[in-house]
């Protein structure tokens, strides 16, 4: 009859602390609290070694010769990061949303002084929902590794008074937020419209 296997040990956890880059090694405190652990880098996984100070790690505690805790066997746990509040997003992206409403509130107060042509609205109406689709065919092409929609292109569109529209996609899509040479462009193409249309319904009117 074959002996019985014991059960294997369970895994420790805690967070890396310190790091000695030139001597490979450091500590790592464990969550139940308790002596810090001693870790060297050859306890790391040689293929995708992932040393973070501050990352949660998991390892098989041993005890060194001088009696010292030491890990073993070590790995990252990778944890999952929290989503953002509500409040924290809008704070975030409010501010390209405000631009729209003070473009609105520009418009209304336009308005309140002397007429404005309906074919404004329509020409925003039209290149915008023209941007919005650009934008979203150029995140497809994107995944896809296809044909992709010319950043000047909708940077043109934008400018005819499409931004309100890219605004929006950029938000839906999440595409086009990083680059930040697009992202200049972008708010300039932005600002010239809003100072083109005030000129013309208001100096130009007179």
């Amino acid at each position: 009859m074959k002996a019985a296997v014991p059960p294997a040990a369970a895994r420790s956890r805690g967070r890396l602390i310190s790091w000695n880059d030139e001597r490979g090694f450091g500590f790592i405190a464990p969550d139940g609290g308790g002596q810090d652990v001693f870790v060297h880098a050859s306890a790391f996984a040689k293929e995708g070694r992932h040393i973070e100070v501050g990352g949660d790690y998991e390892f098989d505690l041993d005890i060194s010769k001088d009696g010292r805790p030491k890990a073993k066997r070590v790995s990252y746990v990778a944890v999952p990061k929290a989503r953002p509040s509500i409040l924290s997003q809008f704070l975030q992206r409010g501010p390209r949303f405000l631009v729209i409403a003070a473009f609105l509130f520009i418009v209304v107060a336009i308005s309140t002084v002397q007429p404005i042509s309906s074919n404004w609205f329509i020409i925003y109406g039209v290149a915008s929902v023209a941007c919005f689709s650009g934008y979203g065919l150029d995140k497809a092409a994107a995944s896809q590794k296809q044909w992709r929609v010319s950043e000047t292109i909708l940077l043109l569109i934008g400018l005819v008074g499409g931004w309100p529209g890219a605004i929006v996609a950029q938000e839906v899509f999440r595409h086009k937020t990083q680059k930040k040479t697009f992202r200049t462009l972008f708010w300039m193409t932005v600002a010239i419209n809003m100072a083109a249309f005030v000129q013309i319904n208001v100096f130009a009117a007179r």
